[in-house]
């Protein structure tokens, strides 16, 4: 667990511009925000992270050039009150995309496998700056020693399929490929806990 740090609400600014620098050129964000991409995706991850660093589910690397939302088995559920407290900040990133936003969250929701109990990675990225470092694998990897040390599987969505080879060697298997609407495709992962460590270059980082 040296390589992570539950990171907090002064680490909130810097950690949404590693979202917003990773999810710049990721396929579903560039069809749900065509235009100004990067500052309204600012805004959003500053929102969204502060309310996860409330709750202790924000990790970072010691540089701050990681970010990870991690949620325990049992807390990944978005609640009738998180929906309510988001509603300006997705009005702000979606505009006139709203509709389709909040319909690709409904839609992963309903996705979401139920049980057993898991780990659930909701975001997860590395400042392109970061990139290449291993910083990104050193990460997850400090994360999924939680799940396998709780003896609870993992699960994520990818939505760059340049990824889909990193997760794999951190031991995610692909569970289904899926679309909303137009959107380019998601895939769903799951991940079953261990007591083996995942073979992986030492240099692999995830972009988002």
């Amino acid at each position: 667990m040296a390589d992570i740090v539950r990171a907090t609400r002064a680490d909130v600014y810097a950690l949404a511009d590693v979202l917003a620098d990773a999810y710049e050129d990721d396929p579903i964000w560039e069809w749900l925000v065509p235009r100004e991409r990067v500052p309204r995706l600012r805004r959003f991850f500053r929102d969204v992270l502060a309310m996860q660093a409330d709750r202790g589910r924000l990790w970072t690397d010691i540089d701050r050039t990681v970010a990870a939302v991690w949620c325990p088995p049992g807390e990944w559920k978005v609640g009738v009150g998180d929906i309510v407290r988001n509603i300006p900040v997705l009005v702000r990133t979606g505009r006139t995309r709203l509709p389709l936003l909040l319909g690709m969250l409904q839609h992963m929701e309903s996705k979401h496998p139920v049980e057993p109990e898991h780990w659930y990675l909701e975001f997860i990225g590395t400042h392109s700056s970061a990139r290449g470092t291993g910083r990104g694998a050193l990460v997850l990897s400090a994360l999924l020693e939680q799940a396998d040390a709780s003896g609870q599987p993992a699960y994520l969505e990818s939505s760059n399929e340049r990824n889909l080879t990193f997760y794999k060697r951190h031991g995610f298997a692909l569970r289904e490929e899926m679309t909303y609407r137009s959107s380019p495709p998601m895939w769903r992962m799951w991940r079953e806990a261990t007591t083996e460590t995942p073979e992986k270059p030492a240099t692999e980082t995830p972009e988002n």
